[in-house]
């Protein structure tokens, strides 16, 4: 006999865009979704404003009603959070400090609310439904505005004595480096994120370097946007952009690099690389994927797969909702089908 629907929210809040989604957490079906950019650069009111809007948009356009038809609400944040008051603590690419989301949204909808990071909730929805299933020790890397990782260790979120495990984006790859958004230097996020991508593109248009994104990555800067799209990225290189091939293949040979010291300090069954730029520019995911074999010791680099995420946009709203669901207690089945088993 079929499991009978039930539905959660997932919404995952990061530092371009916020996606909003109602979610069946027994099957990982998205029922309905509504997406707006984050316009961070407004500041905590607009951000916690924008998500009560996406929020009300899905539940809306799946013909729910808040209180009848979820059991729970889900949020994953870019940032450190408490999870256990639903607080965002600090979050360098929302530009937001101590907001209590997790409060906000009870008020609002009147349902239990779960806030995790997003990295952490995205490798929750890849180990249900995406990528990650079939394993139990993996780690999940997304590649956006900023850098994050998931940690799943025997089946369960490891997020460390602090709350803060994963942190990959702030794993310092050159000492004395590039200033990062959290204030220190030579993290990885300064180096190959989307933010750090077109950072080091507008420098050298900005010395006089030729490049079909000139005047597109230009003109999409002045409308207000903080980082060149993927899309736009993507396009440049099929166009065989000298600038933007290099500047990608530099980023992706510093992720590479940390990818490959993941394989030898934690030694995962499996990586899972997700996020707009992974999912758009295979270029960077083939490039990283290489790098991170040769940097990693001989047996990890040649035994250690890496996936892109099977979720692609929805691994963090999917995982989001499931949060918010298991919080409340209910028990979900998508492990007890193959995860815990280690892939051959």
């Amino acid at each position: 006999m079929p499991k009978q629907k039930t539905y959660a929210l997932g919404i995952d809040l990061g530092g371009t865009k916020t996606l909003a989604a109602v979610v069946d957490v027994h099957t990982g079906e998205v029922l309905a979704s509504a997406r707006k950019r984050t316009r961070a650069e407004r500041g905590a009111d607009f951000v916690s404003q924008r998500t009560i809007e996406l929020a009300t948009a899905a539940i809306q356009s799946a013909n729910l009603d808040a209180s009848d038809n979820l059991v729970a609400i889900g949020v994953g944040a870019a940032g450190m959070i408490d999870r256990q008051n639903g607080v965002i603590i600090d979050a360098p690419n929302l530009g937001v400090r101590n907001m209590q989301l997790g409060q906000i949204l009870q008020k609002q909808f009147n349902v239990p609310v779960a806030v995790g990071n997003d990295v952490e909730v995205a490798a929750r929805g890849e180990f249900f439904y995406g990528s990650g299933r079939g394993y139990s020790n993996f780690i999940c890397v997304f590649v956006g505005t900023g850098i994050g990782s998931g940690i799943v260790q025997e089946g369960h979120l490891y997020t460390g004595s602090t709350g803060t495990a994963g942190e990959i984006g702030h794993m310092v790859i050159q000492a004395g480096g590039r200033i990062c958004g959290c204030g220190a230097r030579g993290c990885l996020e300064a180096y190959a994120s989307r933010t750090a991508i077109t950072r080091a593109i507008m420098a050298e248009i900005h010395h006089g370097r030729q490049s079909v994104l000139a005047s597109d990555a230009q003109r999409q800067l002045k409308q207000g946007e903080t980082i060149i799209r993927s899309g736009i990225l993507a396009d440049a290189i099929r166009q065989k952009d000298e600038l933007t091939i290099e500047v990608v293949e530099e980023a992706a040979n510093y992720l590479g690099i940390a990818l490959g010291s993941i394989m030898n300090v934690y030694n995962p069954e499996s990586i899972i690389l997700g996020g707009g730029v992974i999912e758009a520019i295979d270029l960077l995911f083939d490039t990283a994927e290489h790098r991170a074999r040769t940097a990693a010791l001989a047996t990890p680099a040649r035994r250690t797969p890496i996936h892109k995420a099977k979720l692609g946009d929805f691994s963090g709203v999917v995982g989001a909702a499931c949060m918010g669901a298991m919080a409340t207690g209910i028990q979900l089945d998508g492990d007890a089908q193959d995860n815990g088993k280690q892939k051959k």
